[in-house]
């Protein structure tokens, strides 16, 4: 019994260490690109007037091409959505984990220790922690001071929670959860619900465009980014040579400056997107 226990696990150990297909292999097999990329997250991704929209779009779509031409034949991009829910399959970091998508594409913020089963890529943008508010608030919201007392709109679960706890201790964060927790936070930053929403500069000015708001009828505060943020590509650790490919696509390609001129081509250069970018990278980069 003991010969035919030591056996059989030998053989459950051999077969969960057959490496799985690799990726580039799987692409080049099937022809197609899966990437995940979220709905709820202008400008990198977004639905408007039914399409789906954004930043990451335009990205893969330009990855698309070099791995065509890399392959030799035709690949077809396949965005598949992703969410901050990672409960549910199509959790961002799950998704790569399981193999649901080759990479996620959106805001995903660098940090030292990803999630089990998952890496970051190299930055292909830089952003910073901003406060949006009504224009009348910013005369009495003093971002160096302690904001004592006022009511911070923040997202549950994020960097920027932890930093605002930390650097306003007295403050009052008021949460946000779920996919329409940003768009429920500006909501209610501009009815005066609460004093002010903090998060990432291009996110603020992704939701506010989003929702219809002109840069006159809101704030954004200080004039450049608190925090300096860089955002990944979400990939599965286990693929080295996927992970060189997607890093070579960026620094190749100078992500950054290419997002810039996304941005600048979509939306022109007096665009608040463009102001709160340029804060980021001269401080940041």
């Amino acid at each position: 019994m003991t010969a035919i226990a030591a056996s059989l696990g030998i053989l459950l150990i051999t077969a969960g260490a057959s490496p799985a297909q690799e990726i580039l292999e799987e692409i080049q097999n099937t022809g197609t690109l899966k990437v995940g990329i979220r709905k709820d997250a202008a400008p990198f991704g977004y639905v408007e007037s039914g399409e789906w929209e954004g930043l990451c779009i335009e990205m893969m779509e330009s990855f698309t091409e070099e791995l065509e031409q890399q392959f030799n034949r035709s690949i077809e991009l396949q965005t598949i959505e992703s969410t901050l829910n990672e409960a549910s399959s199509n959790g961002r970091y799950r998704s790569v984990r399981d193999g649901r998508v080759h990479l996620e594409c959106g805001p995903n913020t660098i940090s030292t220790t990803p999630p089990q089963g998952t890496e970051f890529s190299t930055k292909f943008f830089v952003t910073g922690t901003y406060f949006l508010m009504r224009p009348q608030t910013r005369i009495l919201f003093k971002p160096l001071g302690f904001l004592e007392g006022l009511d911070i709109g923040v997202l549950d679960d994020t960097l920027t929670r932890k930093f605002i706890e930390s650097r306003y201790q007295l403050a009052d964060p008021i949460s946000y959860t779920g996919n329409q927790g940003r768009q429920q936070a500006i909501r209610d930053a501009m009815r005066g619900t609460i004093d002010a929403f903090a998060s990432d500069g291009i996110l603020l000015v992704g939701e506010a465009e989003r929702q219809g708001l002109t840069s006159s009828q809101y704030s954004l505060l200080p004039n450049e980014p608190l925090t300096c943020i860089s955002y990944g590509m979400i990939l599965p650790s286990h693929d080295q040579q996927w992970i060189e490919t997607v890093n070579l696509f960026i620094a190749k390609g100078d992500a950054i400056n290419i997002v810039t001129r996304i941005l600048t081509d979509l939306v022109g250069v007096e665009s608040p997107y463009i102001d709160v970018t340029i804060a980021a990278m001269d401080k940041c980069s």
